[in-house]
């Protein structure tokens, strides 16, 4: 039986009793095996089983579960019928163990899935036929599903085509071939798409990216992945852990779409929304919003240029070209400080690195997140494993380049505000900045930037005014949450040190005031406010100074 090691065979003896003799010569190979994901698959297998005369009893696929693995019981009358059907599929070399094997993106239009429900004759090759039918018209399975023993005149399917014509050619064909059939689905809402059993974790993305960007958009996004077997990967064990995790999940995923559309919004799509322009002394600071990801902040002290935080990667160039416009030269910008290693506030300053040996400077904490490429090193979050692919993705989505020469702050505590250590100290031009570190709520290696003279307050991803925000920013991040609680490694203590950041800005406020003078808070997303004593995150000011 060593032929035989792939399958689980049993074979029915014949045997008597004193009232009949009953012949039983019928074999039933139960087999897992594993094909490409890719239409016609199907078909070609399940038409072996046709030719040795093999009658199908059970016959399951799941491309949600594995795109590459089938789970059938088939029946053959003799041996003869069972040795044809093993030497066929030996000939066509077919896997009996997983491979790792790329998953292949290729539902992403709702409008292309159909799901039916057909009639069958129980006899061997139905399934083969109906195959070969869908083979015809390009369309792939995403699931099928028959039992012998819960019905044995009909498959339950759901099959995606190329495009959306060919659902209609498709219905027509099986019509004309006299199936008997009943229509379960026929794509056009996304949502319910999303819903149907089958449909792959990474399509599910895919089609979530479709109601925010145009197909053309979504389809380089889909060639970056498809020419990345690490980066596809990534995608598949992100949705796996985020099963784990709903709630914060569900976060995630819509952060990590939001990132990924910024592929849209580069070269002669890119905008920023400028802020008004503010002077201390000899010191300019502009501030610009990016079309997606964090706020960057531009110090221009003479011939020289400063950065508070990078923004994405994949907006170097923009950046640059928005520099010149502002007369500045980029390779002026000889310093960079990074408030904490999220690519959206850390992507570009690599590039800068790299081009003009532009220093940057981050907490010590920063370079365990940057040789693991993983927010939450460090921590002993149980999101440890879902942070880093969410790390991993974003980097990738957004062209994230890290420096490869870091400066870092000391760790050392030199003062103290409020709750928090003041850790160094930097000057920019004729302004002189404290360096706060952060409890971690957030992620570790966060520091926020603080200028007393002149009341000047960076605090990156937090205390930010929700309703300078665009509704799209709203609707790609679902910011509120995003920032508040789901995307921090530990919310509770986000929530303790945002109360403490607040009980700080009100003491430097009455400081300020007795002089005259007033705080902004500068946030990492949305725009800058004045402080006026509370913190209902809807201030509106005129923002002069």
């Amino acid at each position: 039986m060593s032929e035989y090691k792939n399958y689980h065979v049993k074979v029915y003896y014949s045997f008597e009793t004193d009232a009949v003799t009953i012949q039983e010569t019928e074999f039933l190979v139960k087999l897992k095996v594993f094909l490409e994901d890719k239409p016609g698959s199907l078909a070609d297998f399940s038409s072996l089983i046709a030719k040795a005369e093999g009658n199908i009893c059970f016959f399951h696929y799941d491309r949600a579960a594995d795109c590459n693995r089938i789970v059938a019981e088939v029946q053959f009358k003799n041996r003869n019928s069972l040795d044809k059907f093993l030497k066929l599929i030996r000939d066509k070399d077919y896997s009996f163990k997983k491979e790792m094997l790329k998953d292949e993106i290729q539902v992403t239009a709702p409008e292309s899935i159909l799901e039916i429900k057909v009639k069958l004759v129980n006899k061997p090759g139905s399934l083969a036929s109906f195959s070969l039918l869908l083979k015809r018209y390009h369309a792939n399975v995403i699931y099928m599903f028959y039992n012998e023993s819960i019905d044995s005149q009909s498959a339950d399917i759901a099959l995606a085509t190329e495009n959306p014509e060919e659902v209609s050619n498709l219905l027509s064909a099986i019509n004309n071939e006299g199936y008997n059939y009943k229509v379960v689905y026929r794509g056009s809402d996304t949502e319910k798409v999303e819903q149907i059993i089958g449909l792959k974790l990474v399509e599910k993305f895919f089609l979530q990216l479709r109601k925010l960007i145009s197909n053309k958009d979504v389809q380089e996004l889909i060639e970056i992945v498809d020419s990345s077997k690490k980066l596809s990967a990534e995608l598949v064990h992100f949705y796996s852990e985020v099963g784990n995790y709903l709630e914060r999940g569900d976060v995630f995923a819509s952060v990590l779409t939001f990132a990924s559309t910024s592929i849209t919004k580069i070269g002669k799509n890119f905008y920023v929304k400028e802020l008004p322009l503010l002077q201390f002394g000899d010191t300019k600071l502009f501030t610009f919003r990016l079309p997606t990801g964090g706020n960057i902040f531009i110090f221009r002290y003479k011939d020289e240029i400063t950065m508070i935080d990078a923004g994405y990667g994949l907006y170097y160039e923009d950046i640059k070209r928005l520099l010149k416009r502002k007369k500045m030269d980029p390779s002026c910008v000889r310093k960079i400080f990074i408030s904490h290693p999220d690519a959206d506030h850390i992507g570009s300053s690599g590039y800068f690195s790299e081009e003009f040996g532009t220093q940057v400077f981050m907490h010590p904490d920063c370079k365990g997140i940057i040789d693991n490429e993983n927010r939450a090193y460090g921590t002993n979050t149980k999101l440890l494993k879902l942070n880093r692919h969410f790390t991993v993705l974003v980097n990738r989505f957004t062209k994230c380049r890290y420096p490869k020469k870091i400066n870092f702050f000391s760790k050392s505590t030199i003062d103290k505000i409020g709750t928090f250590n003041v850790i160094d100290a930097f000057k920019i031009g004729n302004l002189k900045f404290q360096v706060l570190e952060s409890h971690g709520g957030h992620i570790p290696g966060q520091v926020f930037f603080l200028n007393r003279e002149f009341g000047l307050f960076f605090t990156s991803d937090y205390l930010i005014d929700i309703d300078s925000l665009s509704a799209e920013e709203k609707d790609y991040m679902k910011l509120p949450r995003y920032l508040m609680t789901s995307t921090n490694i530990d919310s509770q203590v986000f929530r303790k040190e945002t109360r403490a950041l607040m009980d700080v800005i009100s003491l430097l406020d009455k400081e300020l005031r007795n002089q005259g003078k007033f705080l902004l808070i500068f946030p990492g997303h949305g725009d800058y406010y004045q402080y006026q004593g509370t913190f209902p995150f809807s201030t509106k000011s005129n923002h002069t100074r």
